[in-house]
């Protein structure tokens, strides 16, 4: 199972080309990811109210790009879970026919040291490996 988002482009996202700026790709697997949590029930308005499962940082982002996105609308993102190890987890993405990579995400504690996944966590992430 994956999960796939239509992720808006603005026309204040492209470059003097006319294709989304590369930059931009990274912030819209972002928010396919963010509307996968709220999709979940893992949503937040405050910052103290998040999950603690939504405390984490990106440790690597691969990004492959395979032709230009040349217009405003949707740009079409599907994620994967890929691996989880104890404070990691790989989510595969494609978006579109126009990039696909992977990033690798850490969970943090309050003092941001690396902090092992909940058991939550780890049967939605075994969910979308099915």
């Amino acid at each position: 199972m994956s999960f796939k988002w239509d992720s808006p482009v603005f026309f204040d996202e492209l470059d003097l080309n006319g294709t989304l700026h590369n930059s931009r790709f990274a912030v819209h697997v972002e928010r396919a990811q963010s509307a996968l949590f709220e999709q979940l029930g893992k949503g937040w308005s405050q910052f103290a109210d998040r999950d603690e499962d939504l405390r984490y940082v990106v440790r690597t982002l691969h990004i492959e790009f395979l032709a230009a996105f040349t217009s405003p609308g949707m740009l079409p993102i599907e994620l994967t879970a890929d691996k989880i190890g104890t404070t990691s987890a790989v989510y595969g993405f494609q978006c579109g026919q126009y990039a696909r990579g992977y990033r690798v995400i850490v969970k943090v504690d309050a003092d941001g040291k690396p902090s092992p996944w909940s058991d939550w966590y780890r049967t939605m992430f075994a969910g979308m490996q099915q």
